[in-house]
């Protein structure tokens, strides 16, 4: 077992300015429910895997929406590092979500935050340094009491998902060893 879900939510943008126009109050929403689900301090988390569309509105969107959830929490500043698997694999469609999830709960097994691939300059419209969110532009290792991570994928028509992983419980090798040759499965 590489990680645990501990929470998540899902809604819909309601009124916004078009199908490719997310809701920033929607985000924030979804994001503060998934917290509420998992029953976490928000200031815990320290990796989201962003949906990150790339675009000058979409990545403005979906970053406000982050910042304004963490201000209902905290008003630290660049203690999350952010990235999306797109800027290594291309939007993957409908299978961009689990795409995240995936790279998230590697991230996580490996103790590795990845970079966010071909970085250059951060969209002028987004104020980092005075976010919770800071790009990561290398590989970093992942140094929490609980590693905690994000992970948001939002539809086209509109609908936000959130779920919040955890690192797996350590296990001592007395539970590894009562286990032996029974089935395996891998849990994410």
């Amino acid at each position: 077992i590489y990680a645990v879900i501990k929470g998540s939510a899902v809604n819909q943008d309601g009124s916004s300015a078009g199908i490719t126009a997310p809701n920033p109050s929607a985000q924030e929403d979804v994001i503060i429910k998934a917290w509420e689900d998992a029953r976490i301090n928000p200031e815990s988390i320290s990796f989201i895997e962003a949906h990150g569309t790339g675009t000058q509105l979409g990545d403005n969107i979906e970053i406000k929406g982050i910042q304004s959830a963490f201000k209902h929490f905290t008003d630290k500043k660049q203690f999350c590092a952010i990235g999306s698997i797109k800027t290594n694999m291309g939007h993957m469609s409908e299978a961009a979500g689990i795409g995240g999830l995936i790279k998230a709960v590697l991230a996580m097994k490996n103790g590795v935050i990845p970079p966010h691939a071909a970085f250059k300059m951060p969209n002028n419209r987004i104020n980092f340094m005075n976010s919770p969110v800071y790009v990561n532009t290398r590989a970093r290792k992942w140094e929490a009491d609980i590693k905690r991570c994000g992970i948001s994928a939002f539809g086209m028509s509109g609908t936000n998902c959130h779920v919040i992983i955890e690192e797996a419980p350590k296990t001592d090798n007395a539970n590894r060893n009562r286990n032996k040759g029974g089935l395996n499965i891998l849990t994410i």
